[in-house]
């Protein structure tokens, strides 16, 4: 039983994943194009690759966002949602397999931005140039170790992973609850969606405060440590995870009590 839940959950993302196809090429096409241009126009002025390279990456993580309401728009644009109200699976595998698409969407070009940008990087800069910036990093105190570094920043990635988890959640429970009503549908999305990202900001408020305190506290400008740094960072990842699954459980509640109703 609990094995054919799984199939008919990896068959739903299976599903998404096809849908995505579109905005994950545009990503890995202009990720290529761009790095192919800078590779001829930057080598001598290596400096301004990083201008494209972080639109392209900005690109990457704003395409999940505005996918979430093609996954779940699309339900009703063409009444596909009868069809899934009528499958044997409730509203967490509906939304979950979503919300799955989506993050693979976000780690298949934020990863392919970031390894075609560290590429582009290292043929760029001379490794002089690389072990100089090292070298100061070191006399300012930063801990410069690759498992160190690699560490915090896969820390750091799966901070942005949660985050962006938690946005497309808000947007879920917004469109669910947007679909309740019939006229002014996407102004009530709206409004819900602002409303839902003030309230759990609100309502994480204290915890976001101590966190404040515990920085001030521990990543002063001469008390640098990565311990603390990556400590602060996985904090940080636990609070917006939280407020993650507040969310998301909300907006299964919608989708099985309200729309299958």
């Amino acid at each position: 039983m609990q094995t054919s839940s799984w199939k008919k959950f990896f068959k739903l993302y299976a599903k998404e994943m096809w849908d995505l196809r579109p905005e994950i090429f545009i990503v890995l096409a202009a990720t290529l194009v761009i790095d192919i241009v800078l590779y001829y126009k930057a080598q001598n002025f290596p400096a301004l690759v990083v201008g494209p390279l972080m639109m392209i990456l900005g690109l990457a993580a704003l395409l999940p966002f505005i996918s979430s309401f093609k996954l779940l728009g699309r339900e009703w644009n063409f009444n596909t949602v009868y069809l899934l109200l009528s499958l044997p699976v409730r509203g967490a595998s509906i939304l979950g397999s979503k919300l799955l698409a989506l993050l693979s969407q976000y780690v298949i070009g934020t990863v392919v931005v970031s390894i075609g940008g560290i590429i582009l990087v290292l043929v760029l800069f001379p490794e002089p140039g690389l072990l100089e910036t090292l070298r100061q990093a070191q006399a300012l105190g930063i801990d410069t170790r690759i498992q160190t570094m690699l560490s915090s920043g896969l820390l750091c990635f799966l901070m942005t992973l949660v985050g962006m988890a938690y946005i497309i959640c808000i947007s879920f429970f917004s469109q669910l609850l947007g679909k309740l009503v019939r006229r002014f549908s996407g102004l009530v999305t709206a409004i819900v969606f602002v409303a839902t990202f003030w309230l759990m900001g609100k309502a994480m408020t204290p915890l976001w405060q101590q966190l404040g305190n515990y920085s001030q506290m521990h990543m002063s400008q001469y008390n640098f440590s990565m311990a603390a740094f990556n400590q602060l960072v996985g904090i940080n990842t636990l609070i917006m995870l939280a407020g993650t699954v507040i969310v998301f459980i909300a907006a299964v509640l919608v989708y099985n009590h309200k729309i299958e109703l």
